[in-house]
């Protein structure tokens, strides 16, 4: 049960900022009471979605209105000044994802909040998606045996360097959910069929331009491997095809004794799904797929439940899921693809003891 009602300020009044407005529309639990963004514009389509005060500035937002919690929805680079702002008031942070440009700027956030003892949370929201918290309590009875392999899925519809920014720590989040800590990784790049190079580097928006500002990119086909505690393998495949493909988004988990699959954008009613043994067989055999029910839980927003497990983190002061710990390393994941092909593919360990972003890294070396 909630002891109070949670007063919710909003920085970043975009489109993925008006997204956490409507989610909470019919919340009775949590209440938008502040609206912060540079642009006007947004601003006031923002006011016109809930009544609540304008600012400009975050921190001298969290100064006079003294909100519950913060959530920053600007766009990548715009996520450690409110952010830090925010912690080092006290005033616990429901960040979007990726959770920083670099892990430089990951570090100050989750620094901030150790010093103040806010919670930081990042909306990797299928980190308590029905699906996966289901398939979490089917491996944890040993449904599938040990688990062996974890695999990510993504929906492309972009470029690799794109997706590796946009939709990467989605995917990377939900195998560190089966996997555990990854201790190392190693991954390949390609740029117009051949190994991408330091010359290929360039910003998200000039690879897409409709696309949102997440920093320096590369490639357009990627493949990555890791290696999680416990001798847990992870593969995960960007592969560039322009087709959006929402049903292929999710996770793979491969046990001794069976699979189990979810499709993270099917949240609603069912979206998991259990294989009774080790191995797929032929495409004829494809009916050997059960689906799991999820009951009343599949019809939980993963978005409400962020903010509820967020609030729960506050009140027992515990981590919530999705974590600004969390965050980071689904972050380091995606950065570590990039080390290990700028050092030629080789394996790196994971924690990066380089916390520069590598593709910044490599293009200064130039």
């Amino acid at each position: 049960m909630m002891s109070r009602r949670y007063r919710v300020a909003l920085v970043g009044c975009g489109g993925m900022g008006r997204q956490h407005i409507q989610a909470l529309h019919d919340v009775p639990d949590f209440s938008v009471v502040a609206l912060c963004d540079v642009s006007e514009n947004s601003l006031a389509l923002a006011g016109e979605m809930v009544e609540a005060a304008s600012y400009r500035d975050c921190a001298t937002m969290c100064d006079e209105i003294e909100p519950d919690i913060v959530v920053v929805a600007t766009q990548t680079r715009g996520h450690l000044g409110p952010s830090v702002a925010a912690l080092e008031r006290g005033i616990s942070v429901l960040c979007e994802k990726p959770i920083a440009i670099d892990l430089e700027e990951a570090d100050q956030m989750v620094a901030a909040a150790q010093r103040s003892g806010a919670r930081l949370a990042i909306n990797q929201q299928n980190h308590v998606n029905p699906g996966i918290r289901k398939a979490q309590e089917m491996v944890a009875a040993g449904t599938i045996g040990e688990v062996v392999l974890v695999r990510g899925r993504n929906k492309s519809g972009r470029k690799s360097g794109n997706e590796f920014t946009e939709m990467g720590t989605h995917v990377t989040d939900m195998m560190l959910c089966f996997g555990g800590q990854p201790e190392w990784c190693s991954g390949t790049v390609y740029w117009r069929g051949a190994l991408a190079g330091s010359d290929d580097i360039m910003d998200s928006k000039e690879m897409a331009p409709k696309d949102r500002d997440s920093g320096p990119v590369l490639g357009e086909r990627a493949i990555g491997h890791y290696g999680f505690a416990g001798g847990i393998l992870g593969e995960v495949h960007f592969l560039g095809y322009e087709t959006l493909m929402s049903d292929n988004y999710g996770v793979d988990i491969l046990g001794t004794n069976g699979q189990l699959t979810v499709r993270a954008s099917r949240w609603r009613d069912t979206c998991l799904w259990h294989l009774p043994r080790p191995m797929e067989g032929t495409p004829s055999d494809l009916d050997a797929w059960q689906e799991v029910p999820l009951g009343d839980r599949g019809r939980e927003d993963p978005i409400i439940r962020m903010y509820y497990e967020l609030a729960r983190a506050i009140e027992e002061e515990c981590e919530p899921p999705s974590s600004g710990l969390e965050g980071r390393t689904a972050f380091e994941m995606i950065l570590g693809l990039y080390q290990s092909h700028r050092q030629g593919g080789a394996r790196v360990e994971l924690p990066l003891v380089d916390r520069r972003h590598p593709l910044v890294a490599w293009r200064d070396e130039r």
